[in-house]
Order: structure tokens, then sequence, then C-alpha cells
């Protein structure tokens, strides 16, 4: 069985570098350097403290817990019409991006507003 969930992970992340994939919360992880679609509610948000107000958009369970993270770097803030912390919290959104593996759990680099649609 457990092959079978690994077989089933791949086949959903495979494909043209052209296509994007709309991947399940729970199988985000298996598809790390493949751009891909992940739809889910925002659990949480947070934003770094410091000069840098980085913002993190969490899924799944609260943090530390989420299963994954939409991270949005304070210089890319000005690409957004709308404060992200705020706004896309405890809303079901649409995250389009390229999964990298950052300490443990997957997370997408969004640099730009159409990268997330509210559902």
């Amino acid at each position: 069985m457990k092959k079978l969930v690994v077989i089933a992970a791949v086949l959903l992340c495979s494909g043209s570098a052209f296509s994007q994939k709309t991947v399940p919360l729970d199988s985000v992880a298996k598809c790390e350097g493949k751009v891909v679609t992940v739809c889910s509610k925002v659990t949480g948000t947070h934003v770094s403290s410091g000069d840098m107000k980085n913002v993190s958009l969490n899924f799944g369970k609260p943090f530390p817990d989420n299963s994954f993270t939409v991270f949005i770097k304070d210089e890319d803030l000005k690409n957004f019409k709308y404060n992200p912390s705020e706004f896309l919290k405890e809303k079901t959104v649409c995250v389009t991006g390229t999964v990298k593996i950052y300490k443990g759990k997957p997370e997408i680099v969004v640099t730009k507003e159409d990268q997330i649609t509210v559902k």
C-alpha cells in the first residue's frame, strides 16, 4: 500500500515543465522541485519581527505542526494590492509555484499576487 501511495505521488508531480499539477496538501512534500498548485485553507499567518517583515501562510494544522507553508519575502509584498497576512487568513486559496523543502517541510516561495487565488 505504501508503494502505491508513493507511485501516486510521483504521478501527481510528474509532467512537462510547462504543465502545472494540482496536488493535495498531504502530497506536496513529494513534489520537491516541481511547479504545482496547492489548494487549501490558510490556518494561520505570521509576520516576522525585525526589519524584514516576511510573511508565512500556514496550511494544515496550526504552526508549528503545519504541513505546508507559503513564504512571501518582505521585498515582494509591494507586488500585492492587499496585506497577505491579514487578507488571506482563514481563506481557502490556491497557490502555484515551485515546491522546496525548508526545515523538513514543503514550502512555496511566492513573489507576486497572481500566484495566489482566493476560492
